[in-house]
């Protein structure tokens, strides 16, 4: 590092230490492995180290520090470090940036090493290069940085902090609980609002409610207090046999922390199991905490969700309903969040009744920390939308990636919207954004404001199999699609304050004209949120595919639908729309059981018939009409039941003529298999007339199959 350089990296690092903000440290090095591991040497003394960086650029760890693969970075969240390092010789990916950020303690640094400012490229390779331009801009922008080339010591930029950060108020001091908390466990509340968490869990200990939901930014402590609150719980004799959830045990490094620290202080006996450095376990003499994947988890007397972002809404919502006690953690806005709608769904999803706190303090770094606010400006840390303008004319457009990168205001315009299309809204959807050269961002205008988004991809043949999702699935159930072209609909999304006005169709239509201008054979469309299908079905799409796993977000199984735009795209979609509807309704009682059954029988209303029709054999045909009489045990001729049922569905004019009752009790008793106290209650009736239902249910599906009894 030029000497120059040096000093003057000395003097901006004491004044960010003195002021107890973070700033941002960028340098440019033909070298940047060399160059973070002077870093290291020169500012790593004290205060931790977290080192992020490929194995090519660091060989060996730098001591001191803890080091990560940017591509599991994952397992430093929930640390803190005075200085964190990043080195790249090309893609320095937003989500590795906004994630590791918040590891940053107060009076440290966040720290970038890339190459030369002329070579350095941070987009993927092959990008449209927007965003490179942005970046660079954040950076010219960024309230405090030091900028600068590690090599010949020319400085880009250099802004100190301006004064020094205020006080702001840590611990429990003087907070005086209104229920029973023990002293030694509250003294461990960070700040004033993990204070009030804990006395509020307390209360919620003592009543009847279900769930405890825990809200916040990044920063405020959730996961740790989720600790100190399972150690009340355990203190309570509340809690015996507990899951905590979340998808690798990394995750609950700083829920675990809370435990044990809260168990030792109450002086309650226990061991901590570890599998490869991470927690997985915590016993005691009655009790007992065990992490489980989101993946595998199962329903538990006492369930902890630390982070519900990562487990999906859908998956939070069947894992609750059959726990006993619930506590969740999510997070509003950071790197693991997605925005106030998503927090809204998690707590309508919990079970009833449900009491909620939001931590409000930052616990590594104070008030206004300008680093804070850079990363949360340029990485879209906080996507609410801003408040529609007055309504005006409705006028279309077509946004570029250039336009996007060049217009910071116009970027979070259309990423604010298009998070609210998706469950976790991550950094590195600006890549997509700002780098693809096969997606067009589509906007509709009122009044000056943007109210409706839409991102589309072109598919074909030639590009990567990431790239060209809808017809790779289309492939997998029918032939020809090999030959065809296609748009896909990544996201769509209308302003939630002016939803249900038909916007989000107006916006589709336009899409649909584009789409057809292109060529292409089909619009497509991929989703994991089952709330929107409706959506798409009234806008005349078809449905084509139902993923037998659940979306790793959501929750749910992916639904794939299209329209087609040519004759071509239209044979193909018929008979892969055909092939759904024989999946739905052959394998609903094992694929799909877990297939909310009101889902299976909207899509049942949507397909079009199978063809060839197909029938019942003579047996089961005598087993049908013996039931029909009387002569038969329900349960031994439930096989029968079940294949009239999928005989008679398999043509649309069926699913449509027996009325939505029965429709769910076809689906949910006989095609899925399920019990019958559950069935009844999915179909809305008493469960004592579950068998007049099923009977007459019979007989229509008998009409329907083409089976007469004598």
């Amino acid at each position: 590092m030029e000497p120059g350089l040096r000093r003057r990296l000395l003097g901006y690092a004491e004044a960010v230490g003195l002021s107890r903000y973070r700033g941002l440290l960028v340098l440019h090095s033909a070298e940047p492995g060399r160059a973070a591991e002077e870093l290291v040497e020169l500012l790593g003394g004290s205060g931790g180290c977290i080192a992020a960086a490929p194995r090519r650029l660091l060989p060996s760890c730098p001591g001191g520090c803890r080091c990560v693969s940017p591509g599991g970075f994952q397992g430093a969240l929930g640390q803190e470090a005075r200085l964190v390092v990043i080195a790249t010789d090309g893609l320095l990916r937003p989500n590795l940036v906004a994630g590791l950020a918040g590891a940053v303690s107060a009076g440290g640094l966040l720290a970038v090493t890339a190459p030369p400012l002329d070579r350095w490229s941070p987009g993927p390779a092959g990008g449209a290069g927007g965003y490179r331009r942005y970046l660079l801009d954040a950076l010219r922008r960024a309230p405090v940085v030091l900028w600068a080339d590690a090599d010949t010591g020319r400085v880009y930029a250099e802004r100190r902090p301006r004064g020094r950060a205020g006080e702001w108020r840590l611990g429990s001091r003087g907070y005086r609980p209104r229920h029973a908390v023990p002293r030694a466990l509250l003294g461990l509340a960070v700040t004033p609002s993990q204070a009030r968490a804990l006395d509020a869990f307390a209360g919620f200990l003592s009543g009847r409610q279900r769930s405890f939901l825990v809200t916040g930014d990044r920063g405020r402590g959730k996961s740790f207090l989720l600790g100190l609150a399972a150690v009340l719980a355990v203190r309570r004799g509340a809690l015996g046999e507990a899951v905590a959830v979340a998808p690798e045990p990394a995750g609950l490094t700083s829920f675990f922390e809370g435990l044990v620290r809260g168990l030792d202080a109450l002086r309650v006996r226990h061991r901590v199991r570890r599998r490869g450095g991470d927690v997985v376990a915590v016993t005691g003499p009655w009790f007992r905490v065990a992490y489980q994947p989101v993946d595998s988890a199962k329903p538990a007397a006492f369930l902890v969700v630390d982070e519900a972002g990562a487990v999906g809404v859908a998956r939070l919502r069947r894992l609750s309903w059959r726990s006993g006690r619930v506590l969740v953690a999510t997070t509003i806005h950071g790197y693991e969040g997605s925005g106030r709608v998503f927090a809204h769904m998690v707590g309508e999803v919990l079970p009833r009744p449900l009491a909620s706190v939001e931590l409000a303090e930052p616990v590594r770094y104070p008030p206004g920390d300008p680093l804070e606010e850079w990363v949360n400006e340029t990485f879209m840390l906080r996507p609410d939308p801003e408040p529609p303008g007055p309504e005006g004319e409705l006028v279309y457009e077509q946004v570029p990636a250039e336009k996007l990168a060049s217009e910071p205001r116009l970027l979070r315009a259309v990423y604010s919207l298009l998070a609210l299309a998706h469950y976790r809204g991550e950094p590195d959807y600006l890549l997509v954004l700002l780098e693809s050269r096969t997606h067009t961002v589509h906007v509709l205008r009122s009044g000056g404001s943007i109210v409706a988004v839409a991102d589309v991809g072109l598919e074909d043949w030639g590009q990567p199999e990431e790239g060209r999702l809808g017809l790779t699935l289309l492939s997998l159930q029918a032939e020809g699609a090999e030959g065809l072209r296609a748009a896909r609909v990544v996201r769509i999304a209308v302003h939630p304050g002016l939803q249900r006005r038909g916007l989000g169709t107006r916006l589709l239509g336009y899409v649909e004209e584009w789409a057809r201008s292109r060529g292409v054979d089909l619009v497509t469309a991929v989703f994991g949120r089952h709330d929107v299908l409706g959506f798409w079905l009234r806008a005349g799409y078809t449905p084509f595919y139902v993923s037998p796993r659940f979306n790793r977000y959501t929750g749910e199984k992916n639904i794939g639908v299209a329209k087609p735009l040519t004759a071509a795209g239209r044979r193909v979609l018929e008979e892969a729309a055909r092939e759904l509807r024989l999946r739905l309704l052959f394998s609903a009682h094992s694929v799909y059981r877990d297939l909310a059954a009101e889902k299976i029988a909207a899509l049942l209303r949507a397909l079009p018939s199978v063809e060839p029709a197909i029938g019942l054999t003579p047996g089961q045909k005598r087993r049908l009409c013996m039931h029909l009489r009387g002569l038969a045990e329900a349960e031994q001729a439930l096989d029968a039941l079940y294949l009239a049922a999928a005989i008679a569905l398999s043509r649309r004019e069926a699913a449509e003529g027996l009325g939505e009752r029965r429709l769910l009790l076809a689906v949910a008793r006989l095609l899925q298999g399920k019990p019958p106290d559950e069935a009844a209650e999915i179909a809305g009736i008493p469960v004592g007339q579950l068998p007049g239902e099923l009977r007459g249910l019979a007989e229509f599906l008998a009409d329907a199959a083409g089976v007469v009894c004598g």
